[in-house]
Order: structure tokens, then C-alpha cells, then sequence
């Protein structure tokens, strides 16, 4: 099974399977549920909203918008 991570200055971000769709954490954060890599990569190179990330601006991190560009982790 693989999954997505995308290693920033601040710290790095996972886009994994979860039992029902994709899970995206950042450090020990969980950043939600998703139906799909593609609209979790979406919501955190927008600069997603989340609580537990109240001193990060994801949206300054460069985060790639592509699926394609982030690395594939084997989990």
C-alpha cells in the first residue's frame, strides 16, 4: 500500500490510506479525512485551516499541488 509525504521547513506532511478514504496528518496533527489524495494535497497547498496548526501558514511552505510531486512512502 503507499501513501504521500511532502517534507517542508517546518515539518512533514502525510497523506496515508485510512479504513474509509485518505487521512493527511502533519507531525502528530491529524488534518482531516479525505476521498482522496488529490483533495487532501489540495486543501493543504491552499493553506488549510486547522486548529492544531495555529502557528503554521501552510500556505507559505510551497506546499506542490500535485499529487504527482509529492514523495511515495510504502506503508
Amino acid at each position: 500500500m503507499k501513501g504521500f509525504r511532502f517534507g517542508s521547513a517546518q515539518g512533514s506532511f502525510y497523506i496515508l490510506p485510512a479504513t474509509s478514504g485518505w487521512e493527511a496528518t502533519f507531525g502528530n496533527a491529524s488534518l482531516g479525512a479525505f476521498a482522496s489524495p488529490e483533495h487532501a494535497v489540495d486543501h493543504i497547498a491552499r493553506g488549510l485551516s486547522c486548529p492544531e496548526l495555529s502557528e503554521v501558514d501552510t500556505a507559505t511552505l510551497d506546499v506542490p499541488e500535485q499529487i504527482g510531486d509529492w514523495e511515495i512512502v510504502h506503508v
